[in-house]
């Protein structure tokens, strides 16, 4: 989930052989998604229109206590990522730029993190 669309392309070439994707640029339609289906991993920015990444994953954290939450940002909130982070709404998160591997490497160690 992102609002910026050369983001989401670049999410789903670096994730298509890894998993399969679906992309969202509205966190409103990306929140329904998450009422109607389920979900492995959820990956989001955090600062779009209408709905913060932290909200989205804290939503999908009550929806879905089990999906594997990662927040990507350009911006570090040092202390509202760590209150995130100690409230179990984020398992990870990746600050921008990001390279396909940091990406999925972060991935991984949210799921183990999530796992645990």
């Amino acid at each position: 989930m992102d609002d910026e669309p050369d983001i989401l392309d670049f999410l789903e070439r670096a994730l298509r052989h890894s998993y399969d994707v679906m992309r969202f640029t509205d966190p409103v339609a990306a929140l329904a998604e998450l009422r109607a289906s389920a979900f492995d991993v959820v990956i989001t920015d955090q600062w779009m229109p209408a709905l913060s990444g932290l909200e989205l994953l804290a939503e999908a954290a009550s929806l879905h206590p089990n999906i594997v939450r990662v927040l990507i940002s350009g911006f570090a909130d040092a202390p509202q990522l760590s209150q995130a982070i100690a409230q179990c709404q984020i398992h990870n998160f990746v600050l921008k730029p990001v390279t396909s591997r940091q990406l999925l490497e972060a991935i991984t160690a949210a799921t183990e993190r999530a796992r645990a």
